[in-house]
């Protein structure tokens, strides 16, 4: 089935993430004879195809099912054309990467001109699939993200999660990891809703593949065991190809490349059945690496020969850095050193190598031992170098993914506690008004001898009442609005001096700690210069909303300033409170803003400050957060600064490696 070619890459690429296995093997899966046109019977089929049994079929088959759906295809049913264009787009052109981008370039086009918001982002996806190939890991990125806010608003909900853990599979590719799970576990969860359990556990897989490269390889070994066991169940071939070549990873990350080396071969048998180019030629690289470590250096190369070979079939030049790579080990191997050498400086300038620190890391240390072999002493130093910085730079990245993933699954338990807290209080109160408003019509019917007789008194006293409530509504409503800030709904200044001081003064009397952040949002003028005012005030609605949903009832947010926010934390002291800001923080700069630029951005710079006995009124625990917050923000901004202390978990101030290039940085 080509459609998994979208996500079968070799060695350190993205293996297949979404599989619709159906729970029998493809050789005794029935397919219906089309007898007429038929809508119905088209979308049975349809979605048989696409996440039902038939997703087990080899490439052939499926191609067979496509024929078929052609003949249930109602005439001039231009919808129910492109979905199945769609599905070409996914199977039809593993061996021909080019010609299906350009294929679904097209059908993209055609859809989005028809507004078809299902086909487009059917389309995203199966564009994005191609990206790995003929563009970029961003640009895949884009196309799955795109994809995945259409099926949001169209609240399709299956569609959803394949984009999903398309998008997690690509994040796990470029070292993001706890996004990665976090996206692949929130798919897994709409399958499991939807009562697909068979979807559901097929994305073991992927995230079998995000903990290996997480580091975590017993748990990675774990997952993709299982996974094995199910697609061997199923008879997904080619599925069980992607986990067996991911588990021989594993297996040579582990160092037992005896092991590594047998299941290559084994997933080299597998994909040489399914006849796809990219798939035997990942395999055959995965084999070359293993032949290496295991300093089988002429079989390598030759079996690089023959992938590279593949490749070239297939129209695919994702590869060409790994290619290299591997053959300048085994030329180092056969101290063929000058080869070895032209081969690492190959690599270095390929495409997938340069987005990799992964890679680089394992590139930089080859480099600096074949030099070192040479007798070539200063550029041995220089590699040996760039190898330990990569090598840090890869722990760092590693490290800051396993706080990112533990920080996203906190994230999404605490969102399924409030949707659950949520839907039964919304139960509660409907139960209450059925309760009261049949206790009405009993009133009701019981005094309806009443009515006559009290009419005239009741509309006398009703409007009396209307009156009065009418001047406590507009009280309240005045009162409200003379605390509220207008633009983002927060407190204002007054409403947070008055809170500050009654908060001071119950701190005081209570004995319990009280904490203040201070908030300010880095360079935000140049949001406003960029992208207007208005995208200016937008951008700040949604900032604000999402800090406020990150605290507790009781604590307060509000704005004092342009770009100038207090959050004021009864009962908190300052260790925790650095947590909350930290949260903050992190929320923010990975806030992703609707309705408005792709490539706008924001950070924020947070002082901690808590209570102390030197602090005579609110108006000085303010002053000194105030201070606190500028050593934040002369420190590099995108941090968050304590009082007395330097700072806690606070972001580098440059760019990240994955933020689009021109991303608008927010700022004061």
């Amino acid at each position: 089935m080509q459609r998994q070619q979208f996500q079968l890459l070799s060695r350190f690429l993205l293996m297949p993430a979404i599989w619709f296995a159906g729970a029998c093997a493809a050789a005794d899966v029935p397919t219906p004879t089309p007898s007429a046109p038929s809508a119905a019977a088209f979308d049975a089929l349809f979605k048989r195809l696409d996440v039902g049994d038939l997703i087990v079929l080899d490439t052939q088959q499926q191609i067979g099912v496509i024929n078929q759906l052609r003949m249930l295809l109602p005439p001039g049913d231009a919808h129910r054309q492109r979905l199945l264009d769609t599905q070409r787009c996914f199977i039809e052109f593993s061996n021909s990467l080019k010609e299906g981008f350009a294929f679904a370039e097209a059908g993209l086009a055609d859809a989005t001109r028809a507004n078809d918001t299902e086909a487009m982002a059917r389309y995203h996806y199966c564009r994005g699939g191609y990206q790995k190939s003929v563009g970029t890991p961003t640009k895949a990125i884009d196309d799955f993200e795109k994809g995945i806010e259409l099926s949001r608003k169209n609240e399709d909900n299956v569609l959803l999660a394949q984009g999903l853990a398309s998008r997690g599979d690509k994040f796990s590719v470029l070292g993001l990891h706890g996004k990665a799970l976090a996206d692949l576990l929130q798919a897994q969860r709409i399958y499991q809703q939807n009562q697909l359990q068979e979807a559901a556990s097929q994305i073991f897989q992927s995230i079998g593949i995000a903990y290996r490269r997480l580091g975590y390889l017993d748990k990675a070994r774990e997952y993709l065991v299982q996974s094995m066991e199910q697609e061997q169940r199923a008879g997904d071939r080619e599925s069980l190809y992607g986990s067996t070549l991911q588990l021989g990873f594993t297996e040579e990350e582990s160092g037992n490349f005896g092991k590594a080396l047998a299941l290559d071969q084994q997933a080299l048998e597998l994909a040489t059945k399914t006849g796809d180019k990219t798939s035997i030629g990942s395999a055959q690289i995965a084999i070359a690496g293993s032949q290496s470590d295991l300093q089988h250096y002429p079989d390598a190369l030759a079996v690089l020969d023959k992938a590279e070979a593949n490749f070239a079939a297939a129209g695919d030049a994702g590869f060409t850095g790994m290619i290299a790579y591997e053959r300048g080990r085994a030329f180092a191997g056969l101290g063929q050193l000058m080869q070895a050498n032209d081969m690492f400086e190959r690599a270095e300038k390929a495409p997938d190598f340069n987005e990799n620190q992964r890679y680089l890391e394992l590139l930089f240390g080859a480099k600096a031992k074949n030099l070192e072999a040479a007798g070539r002493a200063p550029a041995a130093l220089r590699e040996y170098k760039r190898y330990l910085a990569a090598r840090e730079e890869v722990a760092n990245q590693r490290q800051n993914q396993q706080a990112q993933m533990l920080r996203e699954q906190f994230d999404t338990d605490r969102s399924q506690l409030e949707n659950a807290r949520l839907k039964a209080e919304q139960a509660r109160l409907t139960a209450e008004q059925e309760l009261k408003d049949r206790q009405v019509e009993t009133l009701e019917r019981v005094r309806s001898w009443q009515e006559v007789a009290l009419g005239l008194l009741i509309a006398l006293l009703g409007l009396l009442g209307f009156a009065t409530i009418r001047q406590l509504a507009r009280s309240r409503i005045w009162k409200r609005m003379a605390s509220i800030d207008p633009l983002t709904g927060a407190a204002n200044r007054r409403g947070v001096d008055h809170f500050g001081v009654s908060a001071v003064r119950n701190a005081r009397t209570l004995h319990e700690p009280l904490s203040l952040l201070a908030v300010d949002l880095d360079l935000f003028k140049r949001v406003n210069d960029r992208f207007g005012h208005a995208a200016g005030d937008r951008a700040l609605q949604q900032i604000a909303s999402a800090c406020q949903h990150a605290l507790r009832e009781h604590d307060l947010f509000g704005r004092i300033g342009g770009e100038e926010f207090l959050a004021v934390l009864p009962g908190t002291t300052l260790a925790h409170a650095a947590e909350v800001a930290e949260r903050l923080r992190s929320r923010v700069e990975t806030l992703a803003f609707e309705d408005l630029p792709s490539d706008l951005h924001a950070t924020i710079s947070v002082g901690v400050v808590e209570l102390s006995a030197d602090d005579g009124s609110f108006a000085d625990l303010e002053k000194r957060a105030d201070n606190t917050l500028y050593r934040a923000k002369t420190g590099g901004r995108n941090r968050v600064v304590i009082a007395g202390e330097c700072s806690f978990d606070a972001a580098a101030s440059e760019p990240s490696a994955t933020e689009p290039e021109g991303a608008a940085q927010a700022t004061s």
